[in-house]
């Protein structure tokens, strides 16, 4: 089975992010001092919002944890009691060992 173009070709890396230059660069200062503060990421489909995220969160926690160590939740889908009981907790409870100094996102 091959990989959906989108994904094959999705960027990795912050490095590998294109446009929206300001954003990345206070991202990439996020990565470096591996501190996140609370973001709300806003705008189009399509513009990068979720990449930008999950190539900062390569970049600070490394591939192999980024599974348990991510929780994507999309407001238009995820939204009542029913997701914080079951994804958010669980995610929350669940075990991720992760470099030193670094936090779930």
């Amino acid at each position: 089975m091959s990989i959906p173009w989108i994904e094959k070709y999705r960027p990795k890396t912050l490095d590998e992010v294109v446009g929206n230059e300001a954003t990345i660069e206070r991202l990439k200062d996020f990565s470096k001092l591996g501190y996140i503060p609370s973001l709300i990421i806003s705008g189009p489909p399509g513009c990068g919002k979720t990449t930008s995220i999950w190539a900062l969160a390569r970049d600070m926690l490394g591939p192999a944890v980024l599974k348990d160590a991510v929780l994507e939740l999309n407001a238009s889908d995820d939204r009542g009691i029913d997701t914080v009981r079951n994804r958010i907790k669980g995610f929350a409870q669940k075990k991720a060992t992760l470099p030193e100094g670094r936090h779930k996102i």
